[in-house]
């Protein structure tokens, strides 16, 4: 046995001077060693980039995460450690199918492959990722069954233990409201001449600056946002701290060279793309501001309410409606339709007036943030507390699981004692 051991640390100590010498020439490093697995500084920096660019979690959540990777990587390797010992082989093409099940059960959540992709990009994800991320949590989640399984531990959750917990939680089977929510925008506008003077505007310091002339010197000149005092250079700036039809746009064309025009709620746009990095942007802009009245304002409320009014007298559906009037161009050519919307989410005003809407039903004519907005709801969904009957099932899971992370836990801790942990860093 000890022949066995000091045989063992001269195949640690071996191993670490090959990582170490890896190391000094350039090769990535090596984090931490588990027996003879390693643990790369590019995985663990990896994971925790994930945690910081995820909405998925709250900060003291991601925070909590961050601060233990290390030790939730460790226990990670020893849990392979002991499946070895147990000669404990799972199929991983079986769990693959389970994952690319998986995968489309997210997609169904988004309208389109590009509102999915661009959620990914949100979240600093790549698809590969996300796979490999699942892959990870099936194999884990099979590893711990065959090993209680090969150990002959019986897990069991009774009907008392679940409804105990279920009073205990109540709160927390809350679901949220959430419906296909659809929209018909109504943008207030200037009058055609004012419309037609900042577009020849922007036309002509187009024109400038393509004779070669410094976009930096325009901006400075001509530009009508607080950019133009830095010469209209917008240092990276997230995606979605900007306006949402141009965030979409400047994501789309996020690796174009040439000077670009789109217009926002804030007027004309000449763009310049200097870098993307990321869910950021770099840009340099000249902004030609679209003047608008209290007029204005007024009269696309009334262009609005003739639209409700249109709807309300049957000479037209809410979709056949957002086709013809919506001046939403991402959502006019879908009848006006956002996607499964949590109705949480919304702004206070356009959520108050939701919450009493009834299927299928047509909102009134509600401000928006750069004009009007008229609402539809179908396939509503949530707004109460989960009946017991609905919800034993996934309570069930909840104390199977968290019975299952105690013995593993404990399996784990045994063995930490006969493992060698060494953390380079």
């Amino acid at each position: 046995m000890k022949l066995r051991s000091n045989i063992l640390l001269l195949c640690v100590f071996i191993l670490i001077s090959v990582i170490l010498s890896a190391s000094s020439n350039g090769a990535d490093k090596i984090y931490a060693i588990v027996n003879d697995s390693i643990i790369l500084k590019s995985e663990y920096d990896f994971r925790i980039s994930l945690l910081d660019n995820s909405t998925m979690f709250s900060k003291s959540i991601a925070d909590s995460l961050k601060a233990n990777m290390l030790n939730i990587m460790v226990d990670d390797k020893i849990l392979q450690i002991i499946a070895d010992k147990d000669s404990i082989y799972i199929d991983t093409v079986i769990l693959e199918k389970d994952v690319d099940r998986r995968i489309e059960d997210v997609k169904v959540n988004f309208k389109d492959d590009a509102e999915y992709q661009a959620y990914l990009k949100q979240n600093g994800i790549t698809e590969e990722a996300l796979k490999k991320n699942y892959l990870d949590q099936a194999l884990k989640m099979a590893l711990k069954q065959q090993l209680l399984m090969k150990k002959q531990i019986n897990i069991t959750v009774n009907e008392n233990e679940i409804k105990s917990f279920y009073e205990e939680n109540k709160d927390s089977f809350f679901t949220p409201l959430s419906a296909d929510l659809y929209h018909i925008s109504v943008v207030v506008q200037p009058d055609s001449t004012a419309m037609l003077s900042a577009l020849q505007k922007i036309e002509s310091i187009f024109m400038y600056i393509k004779a070669g002339n410094d976009m930096g010197s325009a901006a400075k000149e001509y530009s009508e946002d607080k950019s133009a005092k830095n010469k209209g250079i917008v240092g990276y700036v997230n995606y979605k701290d900007l306006p949402q039809e141009l965030a979409a746009f400047l994501y789309m064309n996020s690796k174009e060279e040439t000077l670009l025009v789109t217009q926002s709620r804030n007027g004309f746009h000449l763009i310049k793309i200097l870098g993307a990095n990321g869910d950021s942007i770099k840009f340099q802009q000249v902004v030609v501001k679209l003047p608008v009245t209290k007029a204005d304002s007024i009269d696309a409320k009334n262009r609005a309410t003739e639209i409700v009014n249109e709807i309300s007298l049957k000479n037209m559906t809410f979709e056949e409606a957002a086709e013809k009037y919506s001046d939403d161009p991402s959502t006019k050519k879908e009848g006006g339709l956002l996607g499964k919307v949590a109705i949480e989410m919304l702004a206070e005003n356009i959520r108050e007036s939701l919450n009493s809407l009834g299927e299928g039903e047509v909102s009134g004519v509600i401000l928006g943030d750069f004009g009007y907005e008229i609402f539809m709801m179908k396939n509503k969904t949530g707004g109460s507390i989960s009946s017991y009957d609905d919800v034993k099932n996934i309570i069930a899971s909840i104390l199977e699981n968290k019975k299952v992370e105690k013995e593993i836990d404990a399996m784990i801790e045994k063995e930490k004692k006969r493992v060698l942990v060494k953390v380079l860093e």
